[in-house]
This record gives C-alpha cells, sequence and structure tokens, in this order.
C-alpha cells in the first residue's frame, strides 16, 4: 500500500473522531443536532448521501490502490492527499468553532453568529474543507461515477450555502452585512 494511502485513511480517521467527539459532547450536554434541511429535503439528502459516497470511494481506493478503471500517476495521488488534509483541516476547525451552532440543517433555536477565528477567513470553512475532500477524492479516484457524485455533491452543498445565507442575512441583519463585507463566501 503506498505510503499516501496510510496518510488519507490517518485524515479520514481524525475527520471521523472530531465529529464523533462532537456529536457524543452535544448528545451528553442534549444539544440537537439536527436542523431545519435549509432546501427541499430530497436535495438536501441526497446531496448529503452523495458527499458521504464520493468520501467512501477516497476511503476505498487508499484501502484497494489498485481498484478503479483509470490508472492515478503518484504525483495526482499526493495532490488528492494534499487536498484531504487542507479539507480535514478547514473541517475540524470549523467544527470546534461552530461548537453548538453545528447543526445538519438550519438550527432550530437561538444561535450567535460565528465570524472568528478560522470564520475571519472563510464564511463556510465546513462548506470548503467538504468541497477540497471531494474534489480530492474524484482525484484520488477518477470514476465516472465518483466525479458525478462529487459534483452534485458540491452543486447541491453550494445551494445550501446561499440558502443558509438568505436565513443568516435575516437572522442578523447588519451584523450579517458587516461580516459578509468583510470576508469571502468560501476563501
Amino acid at each position: 500500500m503506498p505510503f499516501h494511502s496510510f496518510i488519507v485513511l490517518f485524515l479520514f480517521t481524525i475527520l471521523g473522531v472530531a465529529l464523533f467527539v462532537r456529536v457524543i459532547t452535544f448528545r451528553k450536554a442534549k444539544f440537537d443536532f439536527f436542523g431545519t434541511p435549509p432546501i427541499d429535503k430530497f436535495l438536501f439528502f441526497s446531496g448529503k448521501i452523495t458527499l458521504f459516497t464520493n468520501w467512501g470511494f477516497f476511503i476505498y481506493k487508499a484501502i484497494a490502490p489498485e481498484s478503479g478503471f483509470i490508472s492515478v500517476s503518484s504525483y495526482l495521488s499526493w495532490g488528492a492527499t494534499i487536498l484531504l488534509f487542507f479539507g480535514t483541516l478547514f473541517m475540524v476547525l470549523a467544527i470546534y468553532d461552530l461548537g453548538p451552532a453545528l447543526k445538519v440543517g438550519l438550527p432550530d433555536e437561538e444561535t450567535l453568529l460565528k465570524t472568528n477565528r478560522i470564520y475571519t477567513f472563510s464564511r463556510h470553512p465546513l462548506y470548503l474543507g467538504g468541497y477540497l475532500i471531494t474534489i480530492g477524492s474524484c482525484l484520488y479516484f477518477p470514476d465516472l461515477i465518483n466525479i458525478s457524485f462529487g459534483l452534485f455533491a458540491i452543486f447541491i452543498h453550494h445551494l445550501i450555502v446561499l440558502a443558509e445565507e438568505k436565513f443568516l442575512s435575516k437572522k442578523f441583519g447588519d451584523q450579517w452585512k458587516n461580516y459578509r463585507e468583510k470576508t469571502r463566501r468560501y476563501f
């Protein structure tokens, strides 16, 4: 197994543990991890399923490097691994910076607008991290199904971002407007 495969598996383990610890913390504090989908439920959940399936292809290729119809160069594999590293970094930082505001969907309870730490550089670092991992998966396992799932997932999550921004604009008004003017959506 190539060294980059071990790194891929390690980074997905880090991401999984970070999310697991956050969910356990929420359950102990009696926070609900699920909110209201900001777009059509079918699109919302199909976007989540295709995103995680795309990431599953990344993991599968790391475990079985000879799988797939297209041979991938070592350079491309390392490029994908680097995207995974930065995607994991953005996601882990965003997960912890959001605290109880982290939801699958829009929060039903009162929340604060996060504008510090990682949110100083990106309004949506959690999505940015997810996009980087998804693009990395498409490079690591460039199968037509995986690329299709990746493109669909990114498109749906961008629609989710746009809907969340409408929600944030209504909820936080001028505070959101000032933050939006200072901080880019993704980069």
